[in-house]
């Protein structure tokens, strides 16, 4: 747990640092090494990027890894990492790390750190403790500690980031709609969902119609984001009312 400011330092200097080097080699920066066991062998389940795109112009971009590693028990954990650089308009530009880990047998987020640089400069780290998931956000403006209860499916899908809804996909579980908890953690919300399986749609996507599975993830009181997989791979992310979309530009197979 990163519960002081230099822990903060440290975490971010070495994430930055690995986040360089993490994509050719398609090695995830590890979180939680100490939960690990020696012989455990890492499985990338994703890796690649995302095209950002806002009111249909170009935005910035996502660069991505999610892991797979077996725990102490034979449980599974999940490391998900990403570097995304934003500009939103000539006067607003963002360079974002997050790291997020979740536990494999329901996908619940243990931790999370999220570090923005830019306009909105601030740094978060969200530590699951018993059936509450406590946020801790510094910024220019002082700091803050927020505590959400969590109880059934819950997932991280915070603001502008892709490859998250890989997690939502995952609670499905198999059924066609589930109930969920989606936290958002840059705006410090936690709202009720609903996860929905739409079935295979033809797509338009790379200048090609191909068949995705469409599901969408409809959070009280805001817009519907839409999410199209191939497999278990997030290919596009959509939120029309906010005219957002997020694209993947690496589409081989």
């Amino acid at each position: 747990m990163y519960s002081t400011s230099s822990g903060r330092s440290c975490f971010w200097r070495r994430s930055r640092r690995l986040v360089r080097l993490v994509f050719p080699a398609l090695v995830l920066l590890s979180v939680s090494g100490a939960y690990l066991t020696p012989e455990a062998k890492p499985e990338v389940v994703d890796a690649g990027t995302f095209t950002l795109y806002w009111q249909g112009a170009r935005i910035g971009e996502e660069r991505f890894v999610i892991r797979k590693e077996e725990a102490g028990g034979g449980n599974p954990i999940y490391l998900a990492g990403a570097e995304l650089h934003l500009k939103l308009d000539a006067s607003t530009t963002m360079r974002i790390g997050v790291a997020l880990e979740a536990l494999g047998s329901t996908y619940l987020p243990r931790r999370y750190e999220a570090e923005i640089n830019g306009n909105e400069a601030k740094s978060i780290v969200g530590t699951l403790v018993g059936d509450r998931i406590r946020l801790d956000v510094r910024s220019p403006s002082g700091d803050e500690m927020t505590e959400f209860l969590l109880r059934g499916k819950a997932a991280i899908l915070d603001k502008h980031i892709a490859h998250h809804h890989f997690f939502a996909w995952k609670l499905l579980g198999g059924n066609p709609s589930t109930g969920a908890t989606v936290l958002i953690p840059r705006e410090k919300a936690k709202l009720a969902a609903r996860i929905e399986d739409l079935g295979p749609e033809l797509v338009q996507f790379a200048g090609a119609e191909i068949e995705l599975r469409h599901i969408t993830v409809t959070a009280e009181g805001r817009p519907a984001r839409h999410v199209w997989l191939d497999g278990e791979r997030v290919m596009k992310v959509e939120v029309p009312e906010d005219e957002f979309t997020a694209e993947r530009s690496d589409t081989a197979s």
